[in-house]
């Protein structure tokens, strides 16, 4: 054969090929060798019309994403400001100040302790057709416990534009799992915490003296014991509702009647008697309360946790890590503008930094050792509205009882 000349069955099947004969839709075994044989020599073939199509379609997706983000972004910036619903304590203006230093957004706050407190405010300024605050950023019970019955929430997912904020890998259980009610559309935990039922302060209480949670019921310690408030939605809730679960209600019932426990919704005032040695021992201590003291200076070294296998020692918490859209929002640009900042890393690393409670990024230092979830273990968790008649439950109990 001379050289470039072709097969006669490769040029039949061109030929077929053209004509859109059988042979183009159905083509016998061998044609795809003859094909290439045909190809001049250092000649590529060219790709697939659809892989092209498909890839251009692909970058113009991206495209048309950043697009939509950079409008959101200098429609952000044109509000001016955002309005987000926090706890109590300064600890949080270092991440509000983070995240004006990135994009340039003033922060307007609302503090408020829970629930009992922002419900009936928020109420009274709706019905008065007053909208003034756009994201919240506290307790998962606070959002789908308080704002969801009155319908103060707007679907999140649609906001979360950053791929960044939303990565599978970068999530402990991925992105999905952070997910606390029912709909898994309202209330976003972001933070993951194991929450020890007790703290001691080791200055004043020994480990000898003082080892396991089952010892808080012997008589020595009746009178001597601090804890945050159990009726309202709080860390001292949440480890009232571990020791229900962990030791059943009877015991329960009884530990709150026989302790003769201090209490206060103050989680300052809580960590300051524990330091102070006031009260040895403290129940429903928030890494907030410690992060408040730790950024005065206080050393904090001898306030250590009573670590302890008792599945009534321990739950996971997220603590005021949770965050939900508010609807009828004043300022929607720049409420997703904070909330994908707040989901991304350089957000999370700030919020870990400033409060002291670990990110369910994987990617995000761990800030309080003690407190890493174990993915090996099995946790008490009362996080998620499914979960919340439990704690609910260890609420009314002391409702009942701690009068």
């Amino acid at each position: 054969m001379k050289p470039g000349s072709l097969p006669a069955l490769a040029v039949l099947m061109m030929l077929l090929a053209a004509c859109g004969g059988a042979a183009s839709s159905s083509p016998p075994p061998s044609a795809p060798a003859a094909s290439a044989a045909a190809r001049p020599s250092g000649v590529a073939s060219k790709p697939a019309a659809s892989a092209v199509t498909s890839a251009a379609a692909s970058q113009g997706a991206i495209a048309d994403s950043q697009a939509q983000w950079d409008r959101t972004l200098a429609a952000a910036k044109q509000e001016g400001k955002v309005g987000v619903v926090i706890p109590p304590g300064d600890v949080y203006l270092a991440v509000f100040d983070a995240f004006q230093k990135k994009h340039g957004i003033a922060v307007d706050r609302l503090a408020v302790t829970g629930q009992a407190e922002l419900v009936p405010k928020l109420t009274a300024e709706r019905t008065a057709g007053q909208f003034n605050w756009d994201v919240v950023m506290h307790s998962p019970v606070l959002l789908y416990g308080g704002l969801k019955p009155m319908q103060a929430l707007e679907p999140l997912r649609p906001a979360l534009a950053l791929p960044d904020a939303v990565d599978d890998s970068k999530w402990f259980k991925g992105f999905n799992g952070g997910w606390q009610d029912q709909g898994k559309s309202l209330a976003y935990a972001f933070s993951s915490q194991v929450l020890w039922a007790a703290y001691a302060n080791r200055g004043t209480t020994p480990e000898a003296q003082l080892s396991k949670v089952d010892q808080l019921r012997d008589a020595q310690w009746k009178g001597k014991i601090a804890l945050q408030d159990p009726r309202v939605p709080s860390a001292g809730t949440l480890m009232m509702a571990a020791w229900l679960q962990g030791k059943g209600e009877d015991s329960l019932r009884s530990f709150l009647q026989n302790s003769q426990m201090v209490i206060t919704q103050d989680r300052r005032q809580l960590v300051e008697w524990l330091f102070r040695g006031q009260y040895p021992v403290a129940m429903g201590v928030s890494p907030e309360g410690l992060a408040t003291l730790a950024s005065q200076g206080v050393d904090l070294k001898n306030v250590q946790p009573l670590i302890d296998s008792d599945p009534a020692a321990s739950a996971i918490s997220n603590g005021t890590g949770a965050v939900g859209l508010v609807n009828k929002a004043p300022h929607p640009n720049a409420a997703k503008v904070f909330i994908n900042w707040l989901l991304s890393q350089e957000g999370q690393v700030a919020y870990a930094k400033a409060t002291l409670y670990n990110s369910r990024r994987t990617d995000v230092p761990v800030v309080d050792k003690q407190g890493a979830v174990d993915p090996a273990k099995t946790y008490l968790d009362f996080n998620s509205e499914e979960t919340f008649p439990s704690y609910l439950k260890a609420a009314n109990v002391s409702k009942e009882i701690l009068k």
